[in-house]
């Protein structure tokens, strides 16, 4: 069994700031509790109340250096999300996949200045774009540390958005980034919507670098809708230009219940191997417990090659994730 965790290194101290914070805000929400109450769903209330009030708190402390005035309740905003992702996969094994991103915005900071923290892929982290990147796609596990920052958004209006961003991802260095993003949302017509997004970044290790992406969702009939979703990224790290796409079919039968099918495919152009993988699986999503957390399994099979030695074959893979949301 493989388990992908980040380095221990000096930003490892905002994650056990966070845990501590998650800690107190568990206890502080367990001593509300009633007699006659359900633990288990309760734990799971707690968790999520710890969590918001850990980022809460965190933001506060960061909004400090803009003033002195601190009010607790103006940093309520925060949301997020916590996601788990066992899978057992008959190439790479059983893994488990693990993501955090939480953003508040600093309202002593004129409102434009949001407060970002979260763990997982560098690529999706500037990008903001965690949750359309196919679940099945492998991440690189040496991206998978803590990231830290701050983010600045000049203009938000209905079909356009410019932002810039700053902070340090994980290893000793405490590696720097800066990025800029703009991204467009356009209605083609009452069943059809386009999103166009470009990222130009830097950060210290690996240079300069830019990401397109290009999302097409479309509503079929009331119960069935599309998903198309591609990214490509070209960088100093990267072998060529590396892009991933996803394509997804759902059949929503009831309110926040849907079974799907999806085929996707991924790889570098310069890359010895340049499509590393593809392949489909048969998923359902649905909402869990609560309205905030959502289960969804998956079934299917692809043909990953990384190497020339390798001989392509179809391998069968199986998993669930467990995504938790907070705030609004």
């Amino acid at each position: 069994m493989r388990c992908r965790r980040g380095l221990i290194h000096p930003l490892s101290l905002v994650s056990v700031l966070l845990l501590s914070l998650t800690l107190s805000g568990t206890v502080a929400a367990q001593q509300t509790k009633t007699e006659d109450s359900d633990e288990d769903t309760e734990l799971i209330d707690d968790i999520r109340s710890g969590l918001q009030t850990g980022v809460s708190a965190t933001a506060a402390w960061l909004d400090s250096f803009f003033t002195e005035d601190i009010i607790r309740s103006d940093y309520e905003n925060a949301y997020g999300s916590l996601t788990l992702r066992p899978e057992w996969d008959e190439y790479n094994g059983l893994e488990l996949d693990t993501s955090f991103r939480a953003k508040v915005i600093l309202p002593h900071a004129e409102r434009k200045i949001s407060a970002i923290i979260g763990r997982g892929d560098f690529d999706d982290f500037i990008n903001d774009q965690q949750t359309t990147r196919p679940t099945v796609i492998r991440r690189d596990e040496a991206d998978e540390e803590w990231m830290i920052g701050l983010g600045f958004d000049p203009m938000v209006r209905a079909n356009h958005n410019v932002s810039f961003g700053a902070g340090f991802r994980g290893g000793i260095n405490l590696d720097p980034y800066v990025r800029a993003r703009y991204r467009y949302e356009g209605i083609i017509n009452e069943r059809s919507e386009i999103i166009l997004q470009t990222v130009g970044f830097w950060r210290d290790s690996d240079g300069f670098g830019v990401a397109q992406t290009i999302e097409h969702d479309f509503a079929l009939s009331e119960r069935w809708f599309n998903k198309f979703w591609v990214r490509g990224t070209f960088a100093e790290r990267t072998e060529g230009l590396r892009w991933h796409a996803s394509e997804k079919l759902y059949y929503i039968y009831h309110h926040e219940r849907a079974v799907g099918a999806e085929i996707w495919w991924y790889g570098e152009t310069e890359h010895e191997i340049p499509m590393q993988d593809y392949g489909l699986r048969a998923l359902h999503r649905s909402r869990f417990l609560r309205e905030w957390l959502y289960l969804e399994a998956w079934v299917g099979t692809h043909w990953p090659r990384e190497h020339l030695s390798e001989h392509r074959q179809p391998r069968w893979l199986v998993g669930i994730e467990l995504e938790l949301q907070f705030g609004d």
